[in-house]
Parts: structure tokens; sequence; C-alpha cells
């Protein structure tokens, strides 16, 4: 798959219980966070009323990028259930990140050895060297150090922007085979 800068996309996490959408149209971004959402059931109204108010048009996009977690399962495989069926109709390509290679491109010190998402009072945690590799391992723990200086700790996933997803492109870090939810290890 041949990813350019200008690509069309429209990238959809729905991970931590955040819709986030973003598609990137050439130069353009359009986005739209909805926090606390809960009704995934309810997803294909959101994106077909998102693509109509932007002026946009699902058949012009190259492919769907997914966060495929850690997260929330049952959210997540509705949505990825509906996109599949799109991609199918539109034949549009879909592809797979996860959030230990979002939270990489936000981290900025060397220091960190680890990263460490909280969900549902558990800690997902990956060595920061193997982010990259989708397939490499994580553990799941209930607490973590406190006073662990060389973790990048994050309660939420913070802000990203299609420059993120960008990287994950630039860098042929997606997958595009075996695109399921990630819930506990792969």
């Amino acid at each position: 798959m041949n990813v350019t800068i200008n690509s069309r996309f429209c990238s959809i996490d729905f991970t931590l219980g955040s819709l986030i959408l973003i598609v990137k149209e050439n130069n353009y971004d359009f986005s739209l966070v909805k926090d606390k959402f809960s009704n995934s059931e309810n997803f294909i109204n959101i994106l077909l009323d998102f693509f109509k108010k932007n002026n946009l048009k699902i058949e012009n996009l190259n492919f769907f990028m997914i966060n495929l977690g850690p997260g929330g399962f049952v959210g997540l495989r509705n949505i990825l259930s509906s996109i599949k069926s799109i991609s199918l109709t539109k034949k549009i390509k879909v592809i797979g990140f996860n959030n230990f290679q979002i939270l990489k491109t936000l981290i900025n010190n060397n220091d960190y050895e680890k990263v460490a998402l909280e969900l549902n009072n558990r800690f997902y945690i990956k060595d920061l060297k193997n982010c990259s590799d989708y397939y490499s391992k994580f553990v799941v723990q209930n607490c973590l150090e406190k006073n662990n200086d060389k973790i990048a700790k994050f309660s939420k996933l913070p802000n990203y922007t299609s420059k993120n997803l960008q990287y994950i492109l630039d860098n042929k870090l997606f997958i595009d085979s075996k695109i399921f939810p990630i819930y506990e290890n792969m």
C-alpha cells in the first residue's frame, strides 16, 4: 500500500470511552470528539452525519484507520464491524493501529523506558522501544509503582491529530491483517 502525505483517510478511535473521528482530506483535517460516548450502536449515524456536515464523501477515502486498543472490547467490536461492512461495500481498505503507537508519538522525554495506560483500574504497560512493533507483547497489572520515573503514565489518551497518525503511516507501523480488538494480550 503506497501511503502518501496527501492521502484521504478516516481514523476512528473508540477505545477509551470517547469517540474520536479524524478525517484527512488532502491537506485539511476534520475532527469530531465526543467525550463519554457510550452508544456504539449509534456510531454509524454519527459517522454519516459527520461526513454530510463537512461535505465529505466516504467513497473518496483511500482507507480507514481503526484504533484497536487496548480498550473497551464490545464497543470497539461494534464499530469495527460497521467499518468492515462499509469497507466491503465501498471497497475501502481498513488498517489498524493501537494506543501504544499513538502514545509513543506523544512522548518527547528520552528518559522513559516504558509507557503505561490506565484503563478501568488496570495498567497496560509496554516497553517504549517496542511500541512501534504492533505485535510485541504488553503486560497488564492491577497497580503500578508510584515513584517509577522511567514509566510515562497516561490515564487517558491525549489529544492527537492526523500528524500523529501520519507518523504511523509513514513508518508503516499499521497492520492490515488480523484486524481485531485488543482486549488483553495479543
